[in-house]
């Protein structure tokens, strides 16, 4: 019995310690913006949190930077990886390794307002459907300078799970709702993020199968857009695809029609109603139909990788 009581009172002493939040941070040759980026998660009114900082090789200023967080603060874990292991491992790292009730992903380039993650506590402590809460967010410059842009309305309050999937599926919406606030035992039924691009889409298309989306209407979370981003330096899908695999880059990549894929099996994941799941079917006609331009430059892109050997045979000739 004694033995019981220890363990009651060891089992009660984790849970007041172990911490609601979880807060990662994937980075890589961040050295530029990642201290204002941790700042900005210290400075947080909420801090009940513990901070999973990925390093994914970096070679630049990186490693002292988070060395020097983790030695001055112990709810900072970092782990160091020797070599790059491709965006879709780091992003993966961070939850994974986490043990909060909520989870947030925090990039090494972005800022957060100092009372955003006790907002959101605040929307999934009281609101129970909802699984995601984030903010409006702003882009800025290299420099900090707020750059304005206009966001498509989304609907992701909707009360049916096949409204918010076709809100989420669109592709006119820049996905900053991946890094607000999400229940992590939800998000960690999901693939959390996926080895193609534009996987942040389809993590969040499969979320809103399982709950709504609050939005904060307030200017909380500031992006910086500078030319080092991804998305800067490979302007088309295809060529993120080569990025995201790091180690094995694949011989063909046809991310277009791999979004379409996951999009079907999260439908068949998620745990809805045969009429819920044969509305979010039909919401996937529309979305060849929309997105058939995008569907051929797949196989454009196919071809023309298929024609290369081809045309450097009698270049050489």
């Amino acid at each position: 019995m004694g033995t019981c009581i220890m363990n009651s009172e060891v089992a009660e002493a984790n849970t007041e310690v172990r911490p609601r939040v979880s807060i990662g941070v994937p980075v890589f040759n961040g050295e530029r913006y990642l201290a204002q980026a941790l700042d900005s998660i210290f400075a947080q009114t909420y801090q009940n949190f513990e901070l999973i900082i990925s390093d994914n090789g970096s070679s630049d200023g990186t490693e002292a930077i988070c060395r020097r967080y983790a030695a001055a603060d112990s709810r900072v874990r970092y782990y160091r990886h020797d070599k790059t292991r491709g965006v879709t491992w780091n992003f993966r790292q961070v939850v994974l390794r986490s043990t909060g009730e909520y989870f947030m992903w925090v990039a090494a380039d972005d800022r957060l307002a100092p009372d955003y993650v006790e907002r959101c506590v605040e929307v999934l402590d009281r609101e129970s459907q909802v699984v995601l809460c984030y903010c409006r967010s702003v882009d800025m410059d290299e420099d900090g300078t707020v750059l304005r842009r206009e966001e498509p309305e989304l609907n992701t309050a909707a009360a049916q799970p096949h409204e918010r999937f076709r809100e989420l599926i669109r592709m006119d919406h820049n996905c900053a709702a991946l890094f607000g606030l999400i229940r992590a035992s939800i998000l960690k039924l999901t693939p959390i993020h996926g080895d193609f691009a534009d996987s942040d889409r389809s993590v969040l298309a499969e979320l809103a199968l399982y709950g709504k989306y609050y939005q904060i209407p307030e200017d909380l979370f500031f992006h910086h857009d500078h030319a080092q981003r991804v998305t800067r330096q490979f302007p088309s899908r295809q060529q993120r695809m080569f990025k995201l695999h790091a180690e094995r880059p694949p011989r063909f990549v046809l991310p277009h029609f791999r979004q379409f894929w996951e999009y079907l099996t999260s439908i068949q994941r998620a745990p809805l109603p045969w009429r819920e799941r044969f509305r979010c079917y039909l919401h996937m006609l529309g979305w060849i139909r929309d997105n058939s331009p995008r569907l051929w430059s797949d196989l454009r892109f196919v071809a023309w990788q298929l024609l290369q050997p081809f045309r450097q045979g009698s270049s050489s000739d």
